[in-house]
């Protein structure tokens, strides 16, 4: 008989004391009666094999959610039978958006099923009370045992089915404590058999670790079909749903949601929401990037603040929103290609707004808002730029400068620099200047 870790799954042909894998003691025991999972009686979603010919998908057509921001994501609705991971930080919106979700199916398309592994049913209806959700097709569940949710599932016949949370539900197979590898695993392989063979559109809330990944084992990525987390903090109202998984639509898409009193309510333009605060005045400092979001271009003002430290202490290097790596990155090209000296001052970096960048378009932009504050110079008003800065200063290409135009162009800037090593597009309304370097871009901008 083989023996097997309960807390991580490791399996090994004699008994430890303590798991060679994972480090915990008294966690391995004797596997007995196991049935593999691929055995050829093991239950699957009872489809018979046909042809690629023989299949027909006009009958599969997606769910919208009631919110357009939120079928974006998914690549214009939820597809009937997909599995969707649903991650973020606690306290961030996650079950508040599922909620706005199950009320909206639940009004076109069907019962739902919302099973709440960590919270009672009091406490469910009293969040769902205050964001105004009712209805008799809304079913709830505190329940952690995974045959009783299958049963309640067969009970209430749901075109929806959302778990919150996969490291709360206990299956019957292995042992070992709920949220424990082997348990996650089990819980999560029935779960999508139930949705594949029930059609049912299932949401699978999941705890991420402090690094930002989902917690627990890789292989639950692998099997869902959807995997997206909700960004935001608790200084902001700003929420990023982001899809990093998407077997039916574009991966990296997003969403941009606000929270409120009411729930979250979603932003149809990002751009004017970002720039709300920001004055057609000249600031040193200060510039509007165009990036990209998923499909769609988002304009950004990038905040920099470069301060001497009068010699005194070691220079203080700090970002709000950005990757600081990147920007110690920049900051070395800037004391090497262009001669400014930044060595000695503290440099602090913010995006207004709450929105976190990672695309590298942002470069020039960071490059330009550094140089301009440190020589106190404003840069024009109605000029963004968008390019990847490298490492001996030139600017390299970036992707679909032409909606990035096209965005500045809506929201009145005059004037777009992008790189020259790219695709150039023709400007309709707003001047595209191709630039080489930053060392261009800096003199173009009246900062040299």
């Amino acid at each position: 008989m083989p023996f097997s870790c309960a807390e991580c799954g490791y399996r090994t042909v004699k008994w430890y004391g303590r798991c060679p894998s994972c480090g915990a003691w008294d966690s391995i025991s004797e596997v007995a009666g196991e049935r593999a999972a691929d055995a050829p009686d093991a239950p699957w979603i009872g489809e018979p094999v046909r042809s690629l010919d023989q299949i027909d998908v006009a009958n599969v057509s997606r769910r919208p959610s009631g919110s357009r921001e939120f079928d974006r994501v998914f690549g214009g609705g939820l597809i009937p039978g997909g599995v969707i991971l649903f991650g973020g930080e606690p306290g961030v919106g996650k079950s508040t958006l599922l909620l706005q979700v199950a009320r909206a199916l639940a009004e076109r398309d069907g019962n739902v099923l919302y099973v709440s592994g960590e919270e009672s049913e009091s406490q469910v209806k009293l969040r769902a009370s205050r964001l105004g959700i009712d209805g008799a097709r809304l079913f709830l569940l505190a329940e952690q045992s995974l045959p009783r949710i299958a049963a309640a599932v067969e009970e209430v016949d749901p075109c929806a089915l959302i778990v919150d949370s996969i490291q709360t539900i206990r299956a019957a197979a292995p042992d070992g404590a709920g949220g424990s590898v082997r348990q996650l695993r089990a819980a999560c392989v029935e779960l999508i058999r139930l949705a594949k063979a029930r059609r049912l559109v299932t949401f699978l809330v999941g705890h991420i670790t402090k690094g930002g990944a989902f917690a627990g084992p890789k292989t639950i990525e692998h099997l869902v079909d959807v995997a997206v987390y909700m960004e935001g903090s608790g200084e902001d109202d700003v929420r990023i749903l982001r899809s990093v998984k998407n077997r039916f639509g574009p991966t990296n898409e997003a969403a941009v949601f606000r929270m409120t009193a009411e729930g979250l309510v979603e932003i149809d333009d990002p751009s004017s929401f970002f720039l709300e605060t920001h004055r057609d005045e000249s600031r040193s400092g200060s510039i509007v990037v165009p990036i990209l979001e998923g499909s769609r271009s988002i304009l950004i003002e990038l905040q920099a603040l470069v301060s001497p430290t009068g010699g005194y202490g070691v220079p203080q290097r700090r970002c709000t929103g950005l990757d600081v790596n990147r920007i110690l990155l920049l900051l070395a090209v800037i004391e090497k290609r262009l001669a400014v000296h930044v060595g000695g001052a503290d440099v602090y970096l913010s995006v207004a707004g709450g929105l976190e960048v990672r695309e590298r378009s942002a470069d020039l932009g960071i490059v330009a808002a550094i140089v301009s504050s440190l020589r106190n110079r404003a840069i024009p008003v109605r000029t963004t730029v968008a390019g990847e800065v490298g490492l001996s200063g030139e600017v390299r290409a970036v992707r679909r400068v032409a909606e990035r135009a096209a965005e500045a162009k809506k929201m009145g800037y005059q004037e777009i620099l992008v790189p020259a090593s790219g695709t150039v597009p023709r400007g309709d309304g707003i001047d595209v200047v191709p630039v080489e370097s930053i060392d261009e871009t800096i003199v173009h901008l009246g900062l040299g």
